[in-house]
């Protein structure tokens, strides 16, 4: 290699650190001919002694081929597929179309290839390079990203190459762009590779070539003898024949490489063309279709003596991308089509479905209804797989290839969805948009309707998504109300977040108006939806009842996320926190058990909500980062946002600041009163009045109150807060306002907790004589259990009035009992003040070290790690629930040790029974 001295010596750094255990991915940029892929043969060269290297590339004729580079690549790991979990061998199984089926998640699928390469890797250490992912098919790209984000503790390394501008999927990986080389270089190259030549053609190679190693060298081997000498009879310097207008080498080396393709025969052009749209180099295929259309294996020699392919094992290969672009473009379009059915007729069964289906429509030059339904068929088959974007393109050819008007509107609601799916937002609205110009179907409309509704709403723009799903659900309710009332459900939600009053109104009277037109599973989703309106219209009284009602089985509950959502919900809202946590939990449980990667994220975010309000902090803050780290993962920005907000809570009742302020500000994302921000506008008002900042605390709460998140659930809770806050201040007026809607769903709810705190409030509301009757009415319902947090707020507050009436002694007891419940609860602030409190009261301030103190030290997935290990779990299955190759959990348990203070796994389960008594 000459010229590419500082990229070996990085791509050496990152082969040397996996070799030591650290893995990690790097993308190696450049234009076409500047020597990638020349770069990742030295250094599969050098890495050879000691690594395996798995190699795979794109291909342009198979980027609509779901898994076809990632099948490549995994070959040499086959023999390890029956290792897997369960639910991983049947994703990666199903993605390869070994197994059939429902839909794959295309997030287990990836799991599945980190968990193999992982096993290949305790063999030897891996090196993948995947070149030309620009062509690579979207399935095997994001499978390979997403397990090549999470090689840390692998011996794995991977190098991507590709042209620049690949795509943003590629972000956040180091970067190495390959420039031109320095013209000494390029002297160096050609004195090594073309030594005959002369200074002159030297000099104007070099000039023509401007630092590109593959134009440097096929100008150089282009040259006429003459030419190559530099000798010309009128002592001038002729320009060389593959000078062109254009300024960029690359666009004189296309030229070049198609002049070099019409200097061959005419069967030799005609099999390159058929090699070239094949693209997958079996010559066995090529050479039985090439025979259709008149030439045979004899044809390949002018190809092979021009240095333009190769013929090895079986296999034909293009020296270059560039050859086999020139190969299948410089054909006309007639000669291309016939290529393309040739190479569909000898592309026979089952196997070669997906094939053969994209070169009979590289064939077809006018709509063939017989076609459209065979590529809306590959799409299928696409889609089951979880290759969604290979999907989209299935449909979209569907309705290109159909006269029906009808039959496109299905084709392009079927490629709407699909690109929806793979978060391309602006192809699934344009798509959606033309389906509906072609249908007067109702719930095809309802398809497309829901399609436009998401994207705006994705766009923070819930107003028009609510409009749209009801417009749509109106249309449809008398020919499908279970079509409707999926889409009311839709409307509700994000009307409910949205503030929208009268579109959630409008939804709640049309669900009402279905009657048991519906399916049984949506009868507890309509109640909640009812329930939803009238909360939000001021009236508990009626709405939570209804929500109560929407409550069903936790199992029954956890089969489906609409059901898990709709019912934690109700859950929440009636202050039931435990019934909440229940069935949050079973939600989990049938994702794990299902491999469900991209449902995960939210049915573990209602899993931390709930275990926040019942003051299970410590798994609510573990809950809560395992969600942020697959949605953040599986690129789920409305997710994340949801989770900042809730985890700013938890932020503001450890006291930190920095966190919590970080937090509520992601929550709010483009548009304030949206996503997570109800419990990030509550966070910073918790954090104010945590830390003593009464006047920042009432601003915050008022505002969030007041806003169109006030009939929310957490803002609901968060009265309280805004109620201590006035009266801190003496605005006993403002707070009154306030407390009447909290006492009114207190009343409601008939929780005991929530009756505790608004006796709380009414004793900072009362007059002087009456305050004690109601603490103490508080703590007796207190003592019926339910947010552990609210009680020791009670029993602080009661303290410090107990002390101001010089009662010290009564004080202590209830300052003390705060300060236990406070440290128990990580509420580092609160206890901080309980304390102070304590010692004013003439009490000692030992704050007593709750019983987890010593899991504090793990990170959340240490301490994750850590339980399940605790449990006897093996680390391949502490993997397979967590979504984590077995060395991973390894290195989180190798880090844990020395905090833990042991040093083997058989302590894991003395140490997390002391720290967690049951």
């Amino acid at each position: 290699m000459i010229g590419r001295e500082p990229e070996i010596a990085l791509l050496s750094r990152l082969v040397a650190a996996s070799r030591g255990g650290q893995g990690g991915a790097v993308v190696l940029y450049g234009e076409a001919g500047i020597g990638k892929s020349a770069l990742l043969a030295h250094v599969a060269d050098t890495a050879a002694a000691d690594h395996l290297v798995l190699r795979t590339a794109g291909v342009e004729a198979e980027s609509e081929l779901p898994f076809a580079a990632l099948h490549l690549l995994l070959r040499p790991a086959a023999h390890l597929a029956d290792r897997l979990p369960a639910t991983q061998r049947q994703a990666l199984r199903r993605a390869f179309r070994e197994e059939a089926g429902e839909a794959t998640d295309r997030f287990l699928v990836g799991l599945a290839v980190l968990t193999l390469l992982a096993d290949l890797a305790e063999e030897r250490p891996l090196l993948c390079l995947v070149d030309d992912v620009q062509w690579l098919d979207r399935a095997s790209l994001d499978t390979l990203l997403f397990a090549a984000r999470r090689l840390d503790a692998e011996p794995i390394a991977v190098v991507f190459a590709g042209r620049a501008g690949a795509g943003p999927a590629l972000d956040g990986f180091p970067e190495l762009r390959l420039s031109a080389l320095a013209r000494t270089d390029c002297e160096r190259l050609l004195a090594d590779r073309a030594p005959d030549l002369g200074v002159q053609a030297r000099e104007r190679v070099i000039e023509e070539a401007e630092g590109n190693p593959l134009a440097l060298l096929h100008f150089a081997a282009n040259l006429s003898d003459e030419r190559r000498s530099g000798e010309q009879r009128t002592g001038q310097v002729t320009p060389l024949p593959f000078r062109a207008a254009e300024p960029a080498g690359s666009g004189r080396l296309e030229r070049s490489m198609r002049a070099a393709i019409q200097r061959l025969p005419d069967r030799s052009r005609l099999l390159l063309l058929v090699a070239a749209a094949d693209g997958s180099g079996d010559l066995s295929v090529v050479l039985t279709a090439a025979q259709r259309l008149g030439a045979g294996p004899q044809d390949l020699e002018p190809g092979e003596r021009a240095d333009l392919v190769e013929v090895a094992d079986g296999r034909l290969r293009f020296r270059h991308p560039l050859i086999k672009a020139a190969a299948y473009h410089e054909a006309p379009t007639l000669r291309r089509a016939s290529a393309h059915r040739a190479l569909a007729d000898v592309l026979t069964g089952d196997e070669h479905a997906d094939r053969r289906a994209w070169h009979l429509a590289a064939a077809a030059l006018e709509p063939d209804e017989e076609l459209s339904t065979v590529l809306a068929d590959t799409g299928e088959r696409a889609r089951a797989r979880g290759a969604y974007d290979a999907a989209a393109a299935a449909y979209e050819r569907a309705a290109q290839h159909t006269a029906d008007r009808e039959r496109r509107a299905r084709w392009l609601a079927a490629a709407a969805e699909t690109t929806l799916a793979v978060g391309e937002l602006g192809r699934a609205a344009a798509t959606a948009e033309q389906g509906c110009r072609l249908t007067t179907d109702p719930v095809l409309l309802a398809r497309l309707a829901g399609v436009r509704a998401a994207v705006d709403a994705e766009r923070d723009d819930p107003t028009s998504a609510v409009h749209t799903l009801i417009s749509a659900a109106a249309d449809v309710a008398a020919v499908a109300p279970p079509v409707a009332a999926s889409l009311l459900a839709t409307a509700a939600g994000e009307a409910w977040f949205a503030g929208e009053h009268g579109g959630l109104r409008k939804a709640a009277d049309l669900l009402t108006s279905l009657g048991s037109a519906v399916e049984a599973h949506q009868v507890p989703v309509t109640a909640a939806v009812r329930g939803m309106e009238r909360v939000a219209a001021g009236d508990p009284a009626a709405g939570l009842p209804l929500l109560r009602a929407a409550l069903p089985a936790p199992g029954l509950a956890a089969t489906s996320q609409v059901a898990a959502t709709s019912a934690v919900f109700s859950a929440l809202m009636t202050g039931d926190d435990d019934a909440a946590r229940e069935i949050a939990a079973a939600r989990v449980d049938v994702c794990r058990a299902q491999g469900l990667v991209g449902a995960l994220p939210h049915a573990l975010q209602l899993l931390t909500q709930a275990q926040i309000l019942r003051g299970d902090h410590a798994d609510a803050a573990e809950s809560g980062a395992e969600a942020w780290r697959i949605a953040q993962a599986t690129g789920q920005a409305g997710r994340l946002r949801h989770l900042h907000g809730i985890l700013a809570r938890l932020a503001a009742i450890r006291g930190d600041d920095e966190e919590c302020l970080r937090l509520a500000g992601h929550a709010q994302g483009t548009v304030q009163e949206r996503y997570g921000s109800g419990w990030g506008g509550g966070a910073l008002a918790l954090l104010d009045l945590g830390r003593g900042r009464y006047a920042s605390a009432a601003e915050r709460a008022a505002r969030t109150l007041d806003g169109p998140l006030g009939h929310t659930a957490i803002v609901t809770f968060s009265i309280a807060d805004l109620v201590e806050a006035c009266a801190r201040l003496d605005d006993r007026e403002r707070a009154a306002g306030a407390f009447t809607r909290f006492d009114a769903w207190a009343a409601a709810s008939g929780q005991a907790w929530a009756a505790a705190v608004a006796h709380r409030c009414r004793a900072l509301l009362a007059p002087h004589d009456q305050a004690a009757s109601h603490y103490e009415t508080a703590l007796e319902l207190h003592a019926c259990g339910g947010r552990p947090f609210e009680q020791a707020r009670t029993q602080l507050l009661y303290g410090e009035w107990l002390r101001r009436e010089r009662r010290r002694a009564d004080a202590a007891v209830r300052l003390r009992s705060a300060v236990d419940l406070f440290s128990g609860l990580g509420a580092t602030p609160w206890a901080e003040r309980a304390e102070r409190e304590l010692v004013a009261a003439g009490g000692r301030a030992t704050r007593r070290e709750h019983g987890g103190a010593v899991l504090d030290a793990l990170t959340s997935q240490e301490l994750q790690v850590v339980r399940l290990a605790a449990t006897g779990a093996t680390n391949r299955q502490i993997g397979a629930q967590l979504f984590l190759s077995p060395r991973t959990v390894g290195s989180h348990l190798y880090r844990a040790y020395p905090k833990l203070g042991i040093s083997s796994r058989a302590e894991l389960a003395d140490v997390v029974a002391r720290a967690c008594p049951t």
